[in-house]
């Protein structure tokens, strides 16, 4: 990814957590901080986007730094990280660091060619978003999502998401989320009134219908123990990849979608991922790089515009 310097004396350990979106910031920060300082790097193969393994024999003599949301441009900007061993773990949503090196971080990964230039493309992550009580204030309207669509010129409109079906929902199919978000890391979240999650999800359906929409829905089971990825998922992620004009709302999942095609337009929700001062880590609602722009803000959110309590 950078030049650094040759020398290879400290290892750099990735230490990577749940979601694949979280996997991607932690494999990109610490390649970043070896070639920065020209250190080995070791973590596990990310197999799904064609990352092999690599290994490396750490010097225990060397100390040991942890590296995690609240150090990592300390280190990234010191002066000289040679002689240690690093030990990579945290999340890192600040696009701002990788800004400069996107090029580089393209070729790290399997290519997929953008083939559809003419239409534009939604990820909605629904599922445990749609039944959690810390995700459901976050959502959408559907008059929010046309207002950006008037950012876009396009023929169709494309809708990628996790949900199992795009017809009208019921108590039966809330409580079947409820189950399959059972099976990852966290069995027992407070789930949202069930009314509410059906009332939200046919509010999508039905505010989106006159535009007729191409919708791709995941039906495969839920990975186990993945915090909400279902089987399948890279098929999603290289969809979102071949299109030329991208919408984001809140998943690091599209994000890194988009961050990798280099689609020549992409929308981001504005107020997703933005940290307060003074921790300024999470900035992924405001990324500027070529041909992005943010989009929407607490007037799109759908409870708050709808008066529904939340």
């Amino acid at each position: 990814m950078l030049l650094g310097n040759t020398m290879k004396k400290g290892t750099v350990k990735i230490n990577f957590t749940i979601g694949f979106g979280n996997n991607l910031f932690q494999y990109c920060t610490g390649k970043l901080i070896a070639d920065t300082f020209g250190l080995q790097l070791s973590h596990r193969a990310i197999s799904e986007i064609g990352l092999p393994s690599s290994t490396a024999v750490e010097d225990s003599s060397l100390p040991t730094i942890y590296v995690d949301d609240s150090n990592y441009k300390k280190v990234l900007y010191s002066s000289n990280m040679q002689d240690c061993n690093i030990i990579v773990n945290g999340y890192f949503e600040d696009y701002k660091i990788f800004k400069p090196y996107l090029k580089e971080i393209r070729e790290s990964f399997s290519p997929v060619e953008i083939t559809n230039t003419a239409d534009v493309i939604l990820h909605l992550r629904l599922q445990n978003r749609l039944v959690q009580e810390a995700h459901n204030k976050n959502h959408i309207s559907a008059e929010s999502i046309k207002k950006v669509l008037q950012k876009f010129n396009f023929g169709k409109l494309h809708i990628v998401t996790d949900a199992e079906k795009w017809t009208d929902y019921d108590k039966h199919d809330i409580e079947k989320i409820q189950d399959q978000v059972r099976c990852g890391p966290n069995p027992n979240p407070t789930w949202v009134p069930t009314e509410q999650s059906i009332q939200y999800m046919n509010h999508l359906i039905e505010g989106l219908s006159d535009l007729q929409p191409i919708v791709h829905c995941n039906g495969k089971d839920m990975l186990q123990g993945s915090g909400g990825l279902r089987g399948g998922f890279m098929d999603d992620f290289n969809l979102l990849r071949s299109f030329n004009q991208v919408i984001i709302h809140n998943s690091t999942f599209s994000w890194w979608a988009a961050t990798l095609s280099g689609a020549q337009k992409v929308a981001i929700f504005n107020p997703w991922k933005i940290a307060k001062p003074p921790h300024m880590r999470r900035n992924l609602g405001r990324t500027d790089y070529d041909g992005w722009f943010s989009w929407g803000g607490k007037e799109a959110l759908y409870f708050n515009h709808y008066g529904v309590e939340e």
